[in-house]
């Protein structure tokens, strides 16, 4: 029997124009510079996502630098292609899920993406809903590997 090839990226973000994933990466440093100090999760999923968005290595450099400078971003998003950015809203609000909690000042952020991306309030609930369902999902698997369920390792890699 023979099957059809399944396309092993679970997202399109690395068909993503070159300067589109730049700025997605600058909209999760966006976030995970917020609240003034970036954690070990967050930097984990900043390096994770510019690995998916298959950056050059000295694309990487550079933004790993300004997010260890604490650059600000305030304008990331600005000309990004209206479905590149909803990809970036949602993993935004994967980064700002990332430390085990929502910083106000992460959600911030995230509410001015969401109004860029003409993101309702209900899509956005349901955008935490399913992020919900996701963690819920990641601790059951935990359980059937017979490993604790809750995790709690968190600590800063940078800060103010």
């Amino acid at each position: 029997m023979k099957s059809e090839p399944i396309d092993m990226l679970p997202d399109t973000l690395h068909m993503f124009d070159k300067e589109d994933r730049k700025a997605y990466c600058r909209v999760l440093a966006a976030v995970a510079l917020s609240d003034g100090r970036v954690s070990m999760e967050e930097f984990a999923n900043y390096e994770s996502r510019m690995g998916m968005a298959l950056l050059t290595p000295e694309d990487r450099a550079m933004l790993r630098q300004e997010l260890k400078r604490g650059r600000s971003f305030p304008n990331a998003a600005d000309g990004m292609h209206p479905a590149h950015l909803r990809i970036a809203l949602r993993d935004a609000l994967l980064m700002a899920a990332a430390d085990g909690h929502y910083d106000s000042r992460e959600m911030d952020v995230v509410k001015q993406l969401a109004e860029r991306a003409a993101f309702s309030p209900e899509d956005l609930e349901e955008l935490y809903d399913w992020i919900d369902e996701g963690w819920n999902w990641m601790k059951k698997g935990r359980r059937v590997l017979s490993l604790p369920e809750e995790v709690h390792h968190w600590s800063t890699v940078y800060e103010d």
